[in-house]
């Protein structure tokens, strides 16, 4: 496992992120942005969203050759460094109060 697929908690213990292009992450439909909104919302390029969605699963492609859809909550996990709610999303538990947490953050409940 390299360096960008673990994170070292204050501590001192390693978690290790599920390998992204393991999971499908299942994003709601009033969750999806395209890579030129993730781009302003996050304030940083597009080229560093797609990055971001390679590294750490945070998009999903419909098709072959179809834009990719952005999971806002999962940008905004990204943005925070929030690893922990990152994974319970991508276990499907959405359910947790975390991933709640985000949903209000982005004005989605």
């Amino acid at each position: 496992m390299n360096a960008a697929n673990r994170i070292e908690p204050e501590e001192g213990n390693v978690i290790a992120l599920v390998d992204a292009s393991a999971v499908r992450l299942h994003i709601l439909p009033d969750e999806v942005m395209t890579i030129a909104e993730a781009s302003a919302h996050a304030g940083k390029s597009t080229k560093t969203i797609r990055r971001w969605c390679e590294q750490f699963g945070i998009a999903r492609q419909v098709r072959k050759n179809s834009p990719l859809q952005v999971s806002r909550i999962a940008l905004d996990m990204v943005i925070h460094g929030d690893w922990p709610a990152l994974e319970r999303l991508k276990a499907g538990d959405r359910g947790h109060r975390l991933i709640g947490f985000y949903r209000t953050l982005a004005d989605l409940d």
